[in-house]
């Protein structure tokens, strides 16, 4: 799944089509496409793992999910779930989750929880962290998208290695010093992903994930899924502390 920078690499990718007129939307997803019809492109936003199409009076949030991808200018055999159309130019989804929303994406988004923005709040994430899910693994908590808007399992198992946490401790465990720090490292290793992506070098740059071996104590790394999140994680038990 394409974590908060790939999604804001995205956005990035499509700038030149802000304050343009779109003609059309089609796509076979069954969001109502109908006010999306000779109407112009505001903006173009992100929210975590959302990419975000404002217009006057409502915006389109689009997910990749798991399997999506975005062509622009370009199509695939299949047909799109989801595709502005311009004058002489598209942008195609594929296998994408899309809502309209009415309004704007502040009256549905809290802008603090996304790692990307600038209105990052990490005073407010500790307080959260501290008063709702005080009795959570942080592995678990991680992946919360209210929460930390943008962080997938690559930004999670770098960061907890950095801040040399195992994903398994329990936040009410966790000193509030480790906490803070976390954070910096959560919103540090976002802008190096995004930085990262210019190359496609994410996988190759990453410290553990994807490997066997720590790189710091040369140990075997443990990898198997954890938390309720079941996704898979690696480990390092020497490196990484855990908190109960």
């Amino acid at each position: 799944m394409p974590e908060g920078p790939s999604i804001l690499f995205l956005k990035n990718k499509l700038q030149r089509y802000k304050g343009k007129m779109v003609s059309q939307a089609s796509g076979y997803g069954e969001m109502d496409k109908s006010k999306i019809e000779n109407i112009k492109l505001l903006d173009i936003d992100t929210y975590g793992k959302n990419l975000l199409f404002v217009f006057q009076d409502f915006f389109v949030g689009v997910h990749l999910g798991l399997f999506g991808s975005m062509l622009v200018n370009k199509r695939k055999k299949v047909n799109a779930s989801f595709a502005l159309h311009f004058a002489s130019d598209e942008i195609n989804f594929y296998v994408a989750k899309t809502k309209l929303y009415e309004g704007k994406p502040s009256d549905h988004f809290n802008f603090k929880t996304d790692i990307l923005k600038s209105e990052f709040d990490p005073e407010f994430i500790i307080k959260e962290l501290q008063t709702n899910h005080a009795d959570e693994m942080i592995g678990d908590v991680l992946m919360d998208q209210k929460l930390f808007a943008g962080v997938g399992n690559i930004i999670r198992i770098e960061t907890l290695y950095h801040a040399k946490i195992h994903p398994e401790s329990i936040v009410k465990a966790i000193p509030e010093k480790k906490l803070i720090f976390l954070l910096k490292m959560v919103v540090d290793y976002g802008e190096e992903f995004l930085s990262l992506l210019k190359t496609d070098g994410v996988k190759e740059a990453a410290i553990i994930y994807g490997k066997k071996i720590c790189p710091k104590d040369k140990s075997e790394l443990i990898i198997e899924e954890m938390g309720k999140v079941k996704r898979k994680t690696y480990v390092c038990k020497k490196c990484q502390k855990l908190y109960q």
